[in-house]
């Protein structure tokens, strides 16, 4: 049944509940899925005022198109009837426009309270959201090769075969191109710790300072900075916290806490080459584990 408005009773938009309050929405009480329902219903709504609004114009239209019937004072009496008809009820479609306009901005405010909330309870509970989870996983997998193929060609190229002075080291020459590694890793992923970034120059000077062979190995070198700045640059951007767990002492490491840079050998732990992958909230197991350098024990 059709009111004077010219919607009826099921057409006309209802008033709604407010919604719940900051405090409740974000003790867990109403879930983001609720909430995103609320969205779409307040959305069919929105298109329900527009239908009926069009509706609204098609009938006053009918009416102006109607042939003209008694006086032409009788005719002008209704069409006032009709234009103020017509205009309280846009008056009251506006309003309900503007209701519902106001829940779609308070539902927006409350979801984005709630990621907030629920980024607060994964760190710390230990239970992460899957996307922020599977970023991280990508970024762990740049990360493990830029320091497992990456750094390990370019050490090749700074500790040279026929670079004999390498082999009076400890360990010989496979421990000096895994401390060539270590320290090229510090030199890349040092400076964010102090908001900066590492540059090619910067590691190619201080490398060549220690007396590594860097003739011809600028390009692998920029490729190398380029990446590590990359890695910092979106772990930074991921809104659960990660880091690169330097201060570790390799002494303290059980095994299983960490992965041997030198496979191919068994001994004990020697030095770090690159630091563990830490995820905040995060258990130890699942994260990208530390390389280290196993010094190979002696034979009996």
């Amino acid at each position: 049944m059709y009111d004077h408005y010219g919607w009826n009773e099921h057409e006309a938009p209802q008033e709604q509940p407010a919604a719940p309050s900051m405090r409740a929405a974000t003790s867990g009480q109403y879930s983001q899925e609720w909430w995103l329902g609320q969205l779409r219903d307040l959305h069919e709504r929105l298109v329900a005022v527009e239908s009926w609004q069009h509706g609204t114009d098609a009938r006053a239209e009918q009416q102006n198109a109607k042939p003209r019937r008694g006086s032409a004072q009788h005719d002008i009496t209704r069409l006032r009837e009709t234009v103020g008809q017509l205009s309280d009820g846009v008056t009251v479609m506006a309003s309900h426009v503007e209701h519902l306009e106001a829940r779609i901005r308070q539902v927006e405010t409350l979801l984005d309270l709630l990621r907030s909330a629920g980024v607060r309870d994964a760190i710390a509970t230990g239970e992460a959201p899957s996307d922020m989870h599977r970023r991280h996983s990508q970024i762990k997998e740049r990360y493990q090769r830029l320091v497992d193929q990456d750094l390990r060609n370019l050490a090749r190229e700074l500790c040279p075969a026929d670079a004999r002075q390498w082999d009076r080291i400890a360990g010989g020459m496979p421990a000096a191109r895994a401390r060539a590694v270590a320290e090229t890793v510090h030199l890349l992923f040092a400076p964010a710790r102090q908001g900066a970034a590492a540059t090619t120059e910067g590691v190619l000077s201080t490398l060549a300072e220690r007396g590594y062979a860097t003739e011809g190995v600028e390009p692998r070198l920029r490729k190398a900075v380029d990446a590590a700045n990359g890695i910092v640059r979106d772990m930074a951007a991921v809104e659960l916290p990660a880091t690169l767990q330097f201060d570790v002492d390799v002494e303290a490491l059980a095994e299983g806490d960490y992965q041997p840079y030198n496979r191919q050998d068994t001994g004990s732990p020697g030095f770090v080459v690159a630091p563990a992958y830490a995820v905040k909230g995060e258990a130890p197991e699942h994260h990208l584990k530390a390389f280290v350098f196993l010094v190979p024990d002696e034979a009996p």
